[in-house]
């Protein structure tokens, strides 16, 4: 059990048995955060889904289980144990409440537009900007996947413990506490402190600015830009917020001291092997292959002793193989104008943000469509990015296990629509990561699963069409994808959350 100190001057956690010390900035102008938002929607970079504000003021149901449910890197769900929240009268109870109707005075169109733009969803906004920074960096397929994974899980983590804070405080909304202060978007009946908001901030910022340092100033700018907007919404109190970004940033680092040391970045000394069958670069110059270590990252929902593996592919020569190859040849001749939609539509290469991003846009809109609360929203994409990157492990095991050659390499005259990519063919990337994705995701919403396996298996077959992959690629990616879907499924029946 966790428990607390109450120093002065600072904000202390305690977490695990150990005390971490986070200095918070406070002040920030309602003005800069506008501006921020205002930039960031001009650019283009952030993609909206849906820009409606809410109706103020009404009651959304509560969540007075969440604070029970199983994390993925914290020990327990009440291992950080935040300072209680000023008392009401107190000098700093009601700084914060002069602090709201200030702001709530000075509601503009535009500070309106930066609530409404937030009040979406904090973690589907979050994972908007990992896309971002996705596309910008050309971050590859398989370190996507670890990009989505590790934002979501440290997201879900630390929106555990905001809730179990929450319910061991019970704080109410600066609207319970003082109705002259009228928020500006719907509320839910949880307790207000921590914020939700503060937490998806601090622990998104902190991992993102870990994995794009270069990006860490930009980043605070929209964890700032995210908090404010609750303040001017007069639905948390800075309080709430502090201690929201505290719990965010003090799951961050646990996230990242595990990413530290998930293999990821151990370099590759192998030897690229020869001789009939196999692979070799057909890039001009010819290139190293992609990440042929990620076979041995640590995986999130797998042991990395008994990872799913496909069957060995037909052997080469073999009529299996000489028929499958037959079939993308007939393809790749007589490509219909739906076969070239299709593989474009997935294409996902580089530059975009990557199948497992494509997939991260699926669940952030289904997030969006049925109105999660941020705390099952993060669960909702934790369990999907955690099952897509453990799907991508498993299938670039199998790609260097097997070193299977491309059919452009079996069959120079094969018709590609794109540029194969440089590594092996067996199993398809694709294929294993939709069925993941897709897999978790009609868990999460079984209204949808006809059509999400729908998708999923035009996405696997959108690899044939372009003449890239053989149909067993796709077949047994799909396969595997599915399985590690189930494991993630498994642990969501088993976290505590009323599915």
């Amino acid at each position: 059990m966790a428990r607390g100190l109450v120093p002065r001057g600072k904000n202390y956690l305690y977490h695990s048995g150990r005390i971490k010390i986070v200095r918070l900035k406070h002040t920030l102008i309602a003005i800069i955060l506008v501006t921020v938002l205002v930039a960031v929607s001009a650019s283009g970079c952030l993609t909206s889904t849906n820009n409606s504000t809410s109706s103020g003021g009404a009651v959304l149901a509560a969540e007075p289980t969440g604070g029970n449910w199983k994390p993925f890197v914290l020990n327990s769900s009440d291992a950080i144990r935040s300072l209680p929240p000023p008392s009401q009268g107190s000098a700093q109870s009601n700084q914060d409440l002069n602090e709201l109707k200030a702001l709530q005075l000075n509601r503009t169109a535009a500070v309106n537009e930066s609530i409404a733009y937030w009040n979406n969803g904090s973690v589907v906004r979050w994972n908007e900007i990992a896309r971002s920074l996705v596309i910008k960096h050309n971050t590859s397929a398989p370190m996507a996947s670890r990009v989505y994974a590790l934002l979501s899980v440290a997201q879900y983590d630390a929106l555990v413990s905001a809730w179990n804070n929450k319910y061991t405080y019970n704080r109410s909304s600066p609207h319970d506490i003082d109705q002259s202060i009228q928020p500006a978007v719907q509320t839910t009946s949880d307790p207000a402190y921590p914020s939700d908001h503060g937490a998806v901030a601090g622990a998104s910022a902190a991992v993102l600015s870990y994995l794009y340092p270069n990006e860490t100033a930009w980043l605070a700018k929209q964890a700032a830009a995210d908090e404010e907007s609750r303040l001017a919404a007069g639905v948390n109190f800075r309080s709430d917020i502090t201690a929201g970004n505290a719990i965010g940033v003090t799951v961050a680092q646990d996230v990242i001291k595990r990413a530290k040391n998930d293999g990821s970045n151990v370099t590759w000394n192998g030897t690229v092997p020869t001789g009939p069958g196999k692979w070799f670069s057909t890039a001009s110059p010819p290139q190293p292959p992609l990440l042929p270590n990620w076979g041995n990252v640590t995986p999130w929902l797998l042991n990395q002793s008994a990872m799913i593996m496909p069957p060995a592919p037909p052997p080469y020569g073999s009529a299996q193989f000489n028929a499958s190859l037959q079939e993308v040849k007939q393809i790749a001749n007589n490509r219909t104008a739906e076969q070239m939609q299709i593989a474009q539509f997935w294409d996902d290469g580089a530059g975009t943000s990557t199948p497992p991003g494509h997939w991260n846009q699926i669940g952030c809109d289904l997030i969006q469509s049925y109105n999660l609360n941020e705390l099952r929203a993060a669960r909702t994409l934790a369990l999907m990015n955690t099952a897509s990157m453990d799907a991508g492990i498993c299938c670039w095991k199998a790609k260097y296990d097997y070193w299977y050659l491309r059919p452009i390499q079996a069959d120079p005259t094969v018709k590609t629509v794109f540029a194969t990519p440089n590594f092996p063919s067996y199993t398809s990337g694709h294929s294993d990561f939709s069925g993941a994705a897709a897999g978790v995701l009609s868990y999460v919403f079984p209204k949808e699963q006809s059509q999400l396996q729908a998708q999923a298996q035009q996405a696997s077959l959108s690899r044939l069409y372009a003449g890239i992959h053989y149909r067993f690629d796709c077949d047994q990616g799909l396969k595997v994808g599915s399985e590690v879907a189930q494991r993630a499924i498994q642990r969501g029946e088993q976290d505590g959350s009323p599915q």
